[in-house]
């Protein structure tokens, strides 16, 4: 029964572990969004911790969100399967699998998070469904988007933090199967 529960823990640990990082990235795109958009004057900078503890409450809902299917599978997959033969290769398939999960839906979620950044400079207002219009119009979307010099920055700044994101997502991942006894 020790044994178990140290496992499920573990398996637990693991997840709420990739769940911080999570909120690491996005607290990352948050800041991004507000150094390009910092107005010139006349800044209350006493609303700024405020703000950006709003904004690390949005974020780990959303995190919440994302987090819920593997919070359930991990442990209880880890229960499951212990008294197998094949449990740490098992583990290691759904190790595996939690990554790149993690690593496909956040790299959208930082991506829009950087894009926010951009999008806010000209709009005022942070991305909606409103973007969905554009849709039709692919061929001027693009290329507004990749004319402009500063956007090519964005793009840059955001394939860096999904970099440094998808690195810590398998760094996580790989100490966890490191850290699988069987």
């Amino acid at each position: 029964m020790k044994q178990q529960l140290q496992l499920f823990f573990r398996a637990l640990a693991y997840v709420i572990g990739l769940h911080i990082w999570c909120l690491v990235a996005l607290s990352i795109c948050r800041l991004i969004v507000l150094w390009a958009n910092m107005p010139q004057a006349g800044v209350d900078w006493s609303l700024l911790p405020t703000a950006l503890l709003i904004g690390i409450k949005f974020d780990n809902l959303i995190a919440c969100y994302m987090s819920a299917l593997p919070l359930i599978v991990v442990p209880v997959w880890a229960l499951a399967t212990l008294h197998r033969q094949e449990y740490g290769q098992w583990m290691r398939g759904v190790v595996k699998g939690t990554s790149w999960y993690y690593s496909v839906v956040y790299s959208i979620l930082l991506f829009v998070g950087v894009a926010d950044a951009r999008y806010y400079t000209f709009f005022d207002n942070h991305l909606n469904i409103g973007v969905t219009e554009w849709f039709g119009f692919v061929n001027e979307t693009a290329g507004i988007v990749f004319d402009d010099p500063v956007n090519l920055w964005f793009i840059g700044i955001a394939a860096a933090v999904i970099a440094l994101y998808i690195t810590g997502v398998w760094a996580i991942g790989k100490a966890y199967k490191k850290s699988l006894s069987v």
